[in-house]
């Protein structure tokens, strides 16, 4: 499996990515860091991160978030050279509240040996259908 990974092909580049993203849901980091260069740099809209960064925000979002196995959705993906886009869906519970969450994301990725160089995402939060109606909007 991991032979795919290595692959500088567009399928073999989405396939890094979707595997990164399914360590990702299951708090993987320790797998997680032979998908992620040594120099990473991730830009996010609170800043620039490197791996260590990434790695303690996956631990904090594990810690505020529960996820299932299947919590990510990858809506759709292409790549074009070694730039990896993905449009995704993560379903994830409150852990104080339990209260499910749906978020909604872009990432485009830089992706070269098997590795993530660099990554920019944004996501949002999409309110529940409870925080809807506890707010009177439903």
């Amino acid at each position: 499996m991991i032979e795919d990974f290595a692959s500088d092909t567009s399928e073999g580049r989405m396939a890094v990515f979707r595997h990164l993203v399914e360590l990702y849901a299951r708090a993987d980091v320790d797998a997680m860091a032979a998908l992620i260069a040594p120099d990473y740099v991730g830009h996010t809209s609170a800043g620039d991160r490197d791996w260590a960064e990434f790695r303690q925000s996956i631990l904090n979002f594990h810690h505020i978030f529960e996820y299932a196995p299947d919590a990510f959705i990858v809506e759709d993906q292409f790549a074009n050279g070694d730039k990896v886009a993905t449009r995704m869906t993560a379903r994830v519970r409150n852990r104080e509240t339990g209260e499910p969450m749906t978020m909604v994301g872009i990432n485009i990725a830089v992706i070269r040996g098997g590795q993530v160089l660099e990554e920019w995402n944004s996501w949002e939060m999409v309110q529940s259908a409870q925080s809807l109606s506890v707010q009177g909007a439903s």
